[in-house]
């Protein structure tokens, strides 16, 4: 038998190992393992249904001798009626579980989450369970959960519509928020039914309207006005730049300093922002570096080049769209739009068809070849931003959009007349021929895969 002035005493032995600790009977089946770690483990070792069976009491000293007795001894009590001392913990553990509040357990979800997805995600996941989940959900406990609750919730964000319009995918994910915490109490025997089935066929998916913009007649009024916009600076050069350069809404907001490479006029967009797993680069025309140089004194001490520094976040999806909202181009503009607007006015001023869609990033992964299309077409890519941003300043400047023939000569011409277009990499030597293949916005892994390429 064992007396707390023993147990007090026991240390872990030569012999004892973390898989083989030193284990001391007292009586009824009642043991204490002392572990390699010093800790000490009350253990109640029975038999059901001819098994030898045993279950955890507690630990030592914070559960006493006399303790772990009456405990054990309650152990002998289920076996004698019948019951399996395990099954019974199972089931207690299952109710406790069950008896939570929905919202302890979602934000036990969203712990969980920030541990296997990127920040990124988190963070939207993060804004969407405590401005809309968790106030819909409070004082529900998990089990109690009903699919009137979950619609009262979706009912609620779209009553948020602007100009009669409901932020549809806004609801749409947030019910997909709440359908994977469900998914993971039903997985876990918690509940029985996910009420959020069958709950997003209530809001379809909005009819799309794709990449609205203004005609080109338009363009340098809205070029105007965007020069002239009274919010933010931040917001006003993000206008700005997204013109110039036509990329993603999504590139922008999630530009960081470390992707420009000043020295070779170069954007080199992060590929985890792209829609599909690839490189791209992007030239900087000057006028996407004299917004680059504008913005350092707003945000070149942080992380991300376009960042909220009241929300210590980068901006949301619609700090373009609200701005152009504002600028009375609702429902006529909005920041994807530029794509379009660069796309087709390119194609008209009649360069490489291949070139622009390099430059817009429309090309799919491949093998070795995405080493190649890294840069291809980049001397032509360089030209195509600076004379598109050129167009621009034009339209802007005079007001009334040009002839796009005698628009594109001017340019080039003075193009010519400031040697801005890029020389050939064609007879030169290794060394120069490496800085130039750099300066093209491949990098040393690149240049490496392409050194080993065979015919």
């Amino acid at each position: 038998m064992l007396s707390d002035s023993k147990i007090r005493k026991l240390k872990p032995t030569d012999k004892c190992t973390p898989s083989c600790p030193d284990k001391y009977s007292d009586r009824q089946g009642l043991q204490l393992l002392v572990r390699s770690s010093g800790t000490k483990t009350w253990i109640s070792a029975y038999r059901f249904d001819g098994k030898q069976q045993k279950t955890t009491l507690g630990t030592y000293p914070q559960m006493g001798l006399a303790e772990a007795r009456v405990a054990n001894s309650d152990i002998k009590a289920l076996v004698a009626s019948g019951i399996n001392p395990k099954n019974k913990k199972r089931q207690e553990k299952l109710a406790n579980e069950q008896a939570k509040m929905f919202n302890e357990y979602a934000l036990e979800w969203l712990e969980e989450r920030k541990r296997n997805v990127k920040h990124r995600t988190y963070q939207q996941d993060y804004n969407r369970m405590h401005k809309d989940v968790l106030p819909s959900f409070k004082g529900i406990a998990l089990k109690d959960v009903t699919f009137e609750d979950c619609k009262s919730m979706a009912d609620n964000i779209e009553a948020r519509a602007e100009k009669g319009t409901p932020p549809r995918e806004v609801t749409r994910r947030t019910i997909d928020l709440v359908g994977n915490i469900l998914k993971r109490a039903k997985r876990e025997r918690l509940i029985e039914v996910n009420h959020t089935e069958g709950l997003k066929e209530l809001y379809p998916k909005a009819k799309t309207k794709h990449m609205k913009h203004v005609d080109l007649s338009e363009l340098p009024k809205l070029l105007q006005d965007i020069e002239g916009y009274h919010g933010h600076d931040q917001t006003r050069l993000g206008m700005k730049f997204l013109a110039y350069s036509f990329c993603r809404t999504i590139e922008l907001r999630m530009m960081k300093w470390e992707h420009i490479d000043f020295p070779n006029r170069l954007w080199r967009v992060d590929i985890d922002n792209l829609k599909i797993a690839r490189k791209h680069v992007v030239p900087l025309s000057n006028q996407m570096l004299a917004v680059l140089e504008e913005m350092k004194s707003l945000t070149g001490q942080y992380e991300y080049v376009f960042y909220h520094t009241g929300m210590h976040q980068p901006y949301s999806e619609e700090f373009i769209n609200n701005a152009l909202d504002i600028l009375g181009y609702a429902g006529k503009q909005t920041g994807h739009g530029f794509r379009h607007i660069a796309s087709t006015n390119l194609n008209e001023l009649g360069y490489m068809g291949d070139a622009i869609e390099k430059q817009m990033a429309h090309d799919k992964k491949s093998s070795i070849r995405a080493v190649y299309n890294h840069a291809q077409h980049l001397d032509e890519r360089r030209k195509i931003m600076q004379v598109w941003a050129d167009f621009l300043d034009i339209l802007r400047d005079t007001g009334e959009v040009v002839d796009f023939q005698t628009a594109r000569q001017q340019i080039e011409q003075s193009l010519t007349n400031q040697n801005q277009v890029p020389a050939s990499l064609s007879d030169v030597d290794s060394d120069t021929l490496i800085q130039a293949l750099k300066s093209k916005g491949l990098d040393a892994e690149d240049i490496r895969s392409l050194l080993v390429i065979k015919d």
